[in-house]
């Protein structure tokens, strides 16, 4: 399978990544004897995407390439606030960074080779330290597939995810599916193997069977996000507005700002419903939290098709002119394109556009 389109988690196994990560990131400041080390108190927060302290108190963990330098490190307090003192080595060797962990979700990183631990003095001993961001394991973008790592599967059921694993790197779907089946069956609990069961028959656009496998996910496990927006977002593809409307609402009542492309779906659905007033205000939301994301970025158009349907022609050619600013590469510019040059021409063939981004 294509590697780009498969991400393993990073939650876990401090070390068994960190070579290939940060070898060449810097060099090691661990731990060392106390006459070679240089004592550091740092300071910071873990936030979410929308800049919101996490859902709980998340770990801190330090993370070496040689796994002896690496060390658990204090909770946050609730508002993700952090104070982590250290004795770190500026002439140690070895490549070094420190995380956040909270399951289920992934952290970025930061080099301790930044720090500049060569230039400390005993009345220097403090640093602010950037912001961690904490976002979901599985973001639930459209055509991408998040396998855990194997060691995370349930005994029961982990041979036959190894095995599933090793048919989708190898783009062998038809065998990756089956084992996944097989898994799922044998243990229906088994809800990341439901929700990746689903993504593989969402990328190979079998809809029907991946609404089916994300239903079952969400049983397994009410409060795993991804699969409410990979739910809603096939549901839409089906042109089932209900099912979708379901999925959202389920959302909501979780992150749904973790995972903004949720109002973006909730915005197609809406409007499919005609409920223009609360797609425009769910379409907003979704730029508002990050308009920079590509598939987000769709919501612009969404604006713009609202707004037509009301028969605001102006109002129209100004968002859709907007998203084709926003998104130039998008697949079907050329039909958005001719629908903005014809929009007051009565007598143009009509285009056939979907709300979502191809």
């Amino acid at each position: 399978m294509n590697s780009a389109r498969i991400f393993r988690s990073l939650t876990v196994t401090a070390g068994l990544l960190a070579l290939a990560t940060v070898a060449s990131r810097g060099f090691l400041r661990a731990q060392e004897p106390l006459e070679n080390t240089a004592a550091i108190i740092m300071e910071g927060r873990v936030v979410m995407p929308d800049g919101t302290p996490p859902p709980k108190v998340v770990g801190l963990e330090r993370v070496c390439s040689d796994l002896q330098g690496s060390a658990p490190g204090p909770l946050t307090d609730k508002k993700g606030h952090y104070i982590w003192s250290q004795r770190l080595s500026p002439d140690t060797m070895r490549a070094c960074f420190i995380r956040a962990t909270l399951p289920g979700f992934v952290s970025t990183k930061i080099d301790l080779g930044t720090l500049g631990l060569a230039d400390f003095t005993s009345t220097d001993s403090k640093r602010q330290m950037p912001d961690m961001l904490l976002s979901p394991r599985d973001g639930g973008e459209a055509g991408s597939v998040v396998l855990i790592d194997a060691g995370d599967a349930p005994g029961k059921v982990q041979s036959t995810y190894k095995r599933a694993v090793k048919a989708l790197d190898a783009d062998n779907y038809d065998e990756g599916i089956r084992q996944l089946q097989l898994a799922v069956k044998s243990l229906p609990k088994f809800a990341d193997g439901w929700n990746i069961l689903g993504s593989v028959y969402e990328r190979r656009q079998h809809y029907m069977e991946a609404q089916d496998a994300y239903q079952h996910a969400i049983v397994a496990d009410p409060k795993f996000m991804s699969p409410y927006l990979r739910l809603a977002r096939v549901s839409n593809m089906l042109s089932d507005w209900a099912g979708a409307a379901k999925a959202e609402d389920g959302m909501m009542k979780l992150q749904p700002r973790y995972l903004p492309e949720i109002y973006l779906q909730q915005a197609i659905t809406r409007f499919e419903q005609k409920d223009y007033a609360g797609a425009e205000e769910s379409a907003k939301t979704a730029l508002m939290i990050n308009a920079t994301n590509i598939h987000i970025k769709r919501a612009e158009y969404v604006l713009g098709r609202i707004v037509l349907a009301k028969g605001d022609l102006a109002g129209a050619k100004e968002d859709i002119a907007k998203y084709i600013q926003m998104d130039p590469t998008v697949a079907d510019l050329s039909k958005i394109q001719f629908q903005l040059d014809n929009l007051e021409n009565k007598d143009a063939p009509a285009v056939d556009i979907p709300l979502e981004r191809p």
